[in-house]
């Protein structure tokens, strides 16, 4: 950086429209304190949340303006050229930067410091007034970038929208709305948090990227919940006819919107759709499916991992285990046999969800089965089937008998998955699929352990690694799948679906009473005892195939019902708005721990924002 007080730089300053009207001496002055400064393609000249000291005028080349949005990734603002200024708002306000400045190409630039700035501002009418229009502009354009519920509207547009929308600062206390009163406003969030409460409820704990009050100007009806200020904050605001605006123009925004209010109010969805969509909307909305490049889906193999790692460790455990005979490697070998299977195919179904819980839900629904149902089945079948102070055991050759025993181990597990699927949190079909194959493998688990318990206990340990071999490789035909079917036959019933509403229908309960059927069907002829070895295999590879096959159509439609519901809440971003490709990880929900694949900035469930982990 080079310091100049030549003729140039004056003359630059004379022929700039902001400095017009500041006396010739303080363009002297201002002059003598400015420095060139040169910048290389890709130098970074300001950096988003520095202190700011000095601002600069472009004399030459483009610079790019970005911000790192809520979910971590870097939002394009603007391109700028000679004659522009950058770095002023940090002034201006006496914050920290708001967004970062990189040449885009080779760059030159006058540095004035702060004290310089200061004193152009103070002499300058036109220029002080300029540059506080255009900061404030630049400010709420930035906000609104940030706020990703407008991501789908092109940059240029999302400028308009700035001029019409209001900043308001608010203290810890403040109510911001109460329930009962007419709504004219539309709010969102830019910094604080807040708690919505209906009545004495509270219902959500909104921060950063949420917004509200949009139920009401959706439904046309009174404020439906109070919001205050839990500290102090700011908001973004708009009136209602604005509000109105903005979503006539802007059909994916406007779908977005009737998105969330499916979520957070079911009951008005269904009115509201009616009032804001065509028909035509309506009918291309129910045909519709996720357009490209909404929300990107990350390949998940990670199950592929934990299939190799397990099944090596099962391997390493049996061979050390048939070579040492130490009591040791031979426990090593029950557990890892017992597990392997059961475990990769729940990881399996989870890698298949795209709203996914965190890892210790799926592992305390697969514990529970293991504490609750094996035992509650053991204990049924013990005094129904085989009968007090019975020695005997169970006779499969009778289709009546295991017939019995799936009703009764199949009715156990689904008591175990009603306690993760009776929130309506668990709203979409996946949730049923994977409790259930997390329920259902918890069961196999142990039930493998137990067969190869028995067989250790009687001395063979040989006879205990063949059997954990067996059922481990057949594991992905057995409880898992059977469950998960039975489960998502529960969900059906209870009339669950994208809309949180439940709604039971004349085809969602034949649909439920089907799945019922085929799982306890599926799990009474693969129990059968056939006449012969032939006939059993033939049996169980037909039951095996029948049973995986409905469970990858569930899958398959349950994957699409989730992917509907995200890209209707995350629509592809403006073109004119993406500026990276870097790393992308997935987002976990702060307000219900949902786990989104990554560059979705809504929850599917919840409807609250998605923000990138410090």
């Amino acid at each position: 950086m080079t310091s100049l007080t030549s003729t140039p730089i004056l003359e630059y300053l004379r022929r700039h429209t902001l400095l017009h009207g500041v006396p010739e001496q303080e363009l002297e002055a201002a002059a003598r304190a400015m420095a060139v400064a040169r910048f290389a393609d890709g130098d970074r000249i300001l950096a988003e949340g520095t202190a700011g000291d000095a601002c600069y005028f472009i004399v030459a080349g483009t610079v790019r303006v970005s911000s790192r949005s809520l979910i971590g990734r870097t939002v394009l603002l603007a391109t700028l050229g000679p004659g522009e200024l950058i770095g002023e708002i940090a002034l201006l306000s006496s914050e920290r930067r708001t967004a970062s400045v990189a040449a885009s190409g080779p760059v030159e630039a006058l540095r004035l410091d702060r004290e310089g700035f200061r004193r152009l501002a103070a002499v300058g009418p036109l220029f002080h007034e300029s540059l506080t229009y255009s900061a404030n502009i630049r400010i709420l354009h930035g906000m609104l970038s940030k706020g990703s519920i407008w991501s789908a509207i092109p940059d240029s547009e999302l400028r308009g929208l700035a001029e019409i929308t209001v900043r308001r600062k608010v203290k810890a206390g403040d109510v911001i709305v109460r329930e009962g009163e007419a709504a004219d406003r539309f709010f969102m969030i830019a910094a604080g948090r807040f708690e919505m409460r209906t009545g004495d409820k509270r219902v959500a704990v909104l921060g950063q990227g949420d917004f509200f009050g949009e139920i009401a100007l959706l439904a046309g009806m009174p404020q439906t919940s109070s919001v205050v200020a839990r500290e102090e904050g700011e908001l973004l605001t708009m009136g209602r006819e604005e509000y109105r605006f903005v979503l006539m123009q802007y059909p994916p925004v406007k779908r977005q919107f009737l998105e969330t209010l499916r979520i957070r109010r079911p009951d008005l969805f269904r009115a509201a759709e009616t009032d804001w969509l065509t028909p035509e909307e309506q009918e291309a909305r129910e045909r519709a499916t996720a357009p490209a490049g909404t929300v990107r889906i990350p390949k998940r193999e990670r199950w592929i991992d934990l299939l190799l790692a397990m099944g090596g460790l099962f391997a390493a455990a049996t061979a050390m285990a048939a070579w040492q005979r130490d009591a040791v490697w031979i426990v090593a070998a029950l557990l890892l046999g017992g597990l392997a299977g059961p475990v990769t195919f729940v990881a399996y179904a989870r890698s298949a969800q795209l709203l996914g819980f965190r890892t210790f839900r799926l592992v305390a629904a697969f514990l529970a089965s293991a504490a609750l149902a094996v035992p509650l089945a053991w204990i049924v079948e013990r005094n129904w089937l085989i009968g007090s102070g019975g020695d005997g055991g169970l006779v499969f050759d009778n289709l009546k008998i295991p017939l019995a025993v799936s009703v009764i181990e199949e009715t156990a597990k689904l008591l175990v998955c009603l306690l993760f699927l009776r929130s309506k949190r668990q709203r979409f079909q996946m949730d049923a699929v994977v409790f259930g194959a997390a329920v259902g493998m918890g069961f196999a688990a142990i039930e493998s352990i137990l067969y190869g318990w028995t067989h250790l206990q009687s001395g063979a340990a040989g006879g205990m690694l063949a059997v954990l071999w067996l059922r481990a490789l057949l594991s992905p035909f057995g409880h898992g799948t059977w469950t998960a079917i039975a489960a998502t036959g529960v969900w059906f019933g209870f009339g669950r679906g994208a809309a949180g509403a439940r709604s039971a229908s004349a085809s969602r309960l034949l649909r439920a009473a089907g799945l019922l059927v085929a799982s306890v069907a599926l799990h009474a002829l693969w129990d059968y005892h056939y006449p012969s070895g032939g006939w059993r295999a033939a049996g169980m590879a037909v039951v095996g195939a029948a049973g995986i096959l409905l469970l990858l159509r569930l899958i398959r439609s349950g994957a699409k019902e989730e992917l509907q519901a995200l890209a209707a809440l995350n629509p592809a971003p403006a073109a004119d708005r993406l500026a990276d490709d870097g790393e992308r990880r997935d987002l976990v929900c702060e307000a219900c721990g949902t786990v989104s694949p990554p560059d979705t900035r809504y929850c599917g469930r919840c409807g609250q924002a998605l923000r990138a982990a410090n």
